[in-house]
């Protein structure tokens, strides 16, 4: 069944790619990628690398943040390649195992604590979305009109409402006591008990909220250093992007990665070509903008590699797998 989904992820992904690659003229975009060849293409392209380093930071501090939520205290320094070493598992490994998932073996292995390995990394993410929404709401509020539809705005208020409220209810007492109750039936493949932990988890943090706005705060952070990752690449590709417009297209086109695809390819590129079509770059730039999305992100996770392989202690498929299954 897991091969099956990825199969179909795959096909909608490669499809969609393939159909606008085409329609764009692949020609076309070679010539795109030919501007960074010049002097100031290469120093934008190193600047935008700097800040996918600085987004993947703030995110190890949103991690470290929620650890100590916990009273557990790991280096930034050991969490940054933990992230790097999921970015590897995320980029070049997506039929089998996820990042998340080898972020919370490593912290499992370092602290021999499953609970807090599990929520710290759920919690992280689950932060990171509500960020994301946050931003898109905001974007999708002047660029709505744009559109045909609304559902994208529609669909962003509600994720972000249901996480703002999944987490107010969490650290409060009845609904948190009531959830476990309710959860307490659900006893096919222990699927109460899992919910239960995690609920348990965030309840914790009920006389500890200031470390959630943290996370929140880390994952706004990260969120706008992407942005400016975009804003560097778009000048390595000598195109004339408002920043401001790239506060709007980023986050709205995080929703639509979020669509079933192998890391959001397709969607992205459709996200990028409809929105910045809407201010006259081609589909050809606005597509090869949308690619630097993801080969920066491989390109970082070859450091993740490099960790992967140095690191002593092997990680256990085996165990791999029942994490993943866990979740």
């Amino acid at each position: 069944m897991r091969y099956l989904k990825f199969t179909l992820k795959a096909l909608i992904s490669l499809g969609l790619l393939a159909y606008l690659v085409y329609n764009a003229e692949p020609k076309k975009i070679l010539e795109v990628f030919g501007n960074i060849s010049t002097s100031d293409g290469i120093v934008f392209l190193l600047i935008a690398f700097a800040f996918e380093l600085l987004a993947v930071l703030l995110m190890a501090f949103r991690w470290q943040a929620l650890l100590r939520g916990y009273r557990v205290d790991v280096k930034i320094g050991t969490l940054y390649g933990y992230y790097l070493i999921g970015l590897f598992f995320n980029n070049f490994l997506p039929s089998s195992i996820g990042g998340d998932v080898v972020r919370i073996y490593k912290v499992v292995e370092n602290l021999n604590d499953r609970t807090v390995g599990f929520a710290s990394v759920i919690i992280e993410r689950m932060m990171g979305v509500a960020a994301t929404m946050f931003l898109a709401i905001f974007a999708l509020f002047f660029i709505s009109q744009q559109f045909h539809s609304s559902r994208l705005l529609y669909f962003s208020i509600a994720l972000f409402l249901f996480i703002v409220s999944f987490f107010f209810l969490m650290t409060r007492n009845r609904p948190f006591k009531f959830l476990l109750h309710l959860f307490d039936r659900f006893t096919i493949f222990n699927i109460g008990e899992k919910f239960n932990k995690l609920f348990e988890a965030i309840h914790f943090f009920k006389k500890r909220r200031r470390i959630l706005g943290y996370v929140f705060l880390f994952s706004i952070s990260s969120q706008i250093s992407i942005v400016l990752m975009n804003f560097y690449l778009a000048r390595a590709f000598s195109m004339d992007i408002e920043l401001s417009y790239l506060f709007m297209v980023v986050p709205v086109t995080f929703v639509l990665t979020m669509l079933p695809s192998i890391n959001g390819v397709g969607f992205r590129e459709f996200g990028y070509k409809e929105l910045l079509g809407r201010i006259g770059i081609s589909s050809a730039a606005a597509i090869s903008l949308a690619f630097m999305n993801l080969l920066l992100p491989m390109f970082l996770s070859l450091i993740g590699a490099f960790l992967f392989v140095v690191q002593k202690r092997k990680i256990k498929i085996k165990e791999l797998e029942t994490i993943e299954t866990s979740l």
